[in-house]
């Protein structure tokens, strides 16, 4: 998984729900959910120095055959969640019971989160329903789309800083070198899984 410099921070994204349900339509319309619903965020950068950006081209160039982890640019800070970790396993749908997080940290609506297996690998969600942690760190948060995998009790939950990771969207990927020399970057990553 390449990650960017941290001197790399999006000036815009555009993220979009890839739903894989639908609707069947016949003398009545009928939705039906299908799990493995995930994002796709599209990232633009502000012009950079040559020097900053060859370094953004090289790993953007590697992320297409490995992948590539983004932090999210965030409109509003979400907080000190503390440290929290998924409160017990097997759980599914659309509410994760968590613990170890900030005695009263309030969860917001719209608020990102990552929910990352003990392999590492991550999964992006969105609050659905602001939530409250009670004075043990303890929450249910409410969440979409709903979970895609089987997580372990204590699998790690980032609030603080999400991220999205998967790989770079497209068979071709370029960029533009005028001639003032201050190169502008934007891509797409979608989620594996």
């Amino acid at each position: 998984m390449i990650e960017l410099p941290e001197t790399a921070i999006p000036n815009g994204m555009e993220p979009t729900l890839l739903d894989y349900g639908s609707v069947q339509r016949g003398s009545a319309a009928l939705r039906i959910n299908r799990p493995g619903s995930r994002y796709r965020v599209a990232f633009s950068y502000p012009p950079m120095q040559p020097d900053a950006s060859r370094r953004v081209v090289a790993r953007l160039q590697r992320g297409k055959r490995e992948g590539v982890k983004v932090k999210l640019p965030l409109i509003v800070p979400q907080g000190l969640p503390g440290s929290p970790v998924v409160d017990g396993a097997g759980q599914s749908g659309t509410t994760i019971a968590l613990r170890g997080l900030t005695p009263h940290y309030i969860a917001k609506e719209g608020f990102w989160l990552n929910i990352v297996e003990s392999d590492g690998t991550s999964y992006l969600h969105t609050v659905f329903q602001t939530a409250v942690a009670d004075a043990s760190g303890n929450a249910e948060v409410e969440i979409e789309p709903a979970l895609r995998a089987p997580f372990g009790d204590g699998d790690a939950v980032e609030l603080a800083a999400p991220w999205i990771e998967g790989f770079v969207v497209g068979e071709d990927w370029g960029w533009q070198v005028p001639v003032h020399h201050l190169i502008a970057v934007a891509f797409t990553v979608e989620e594996y899984q």
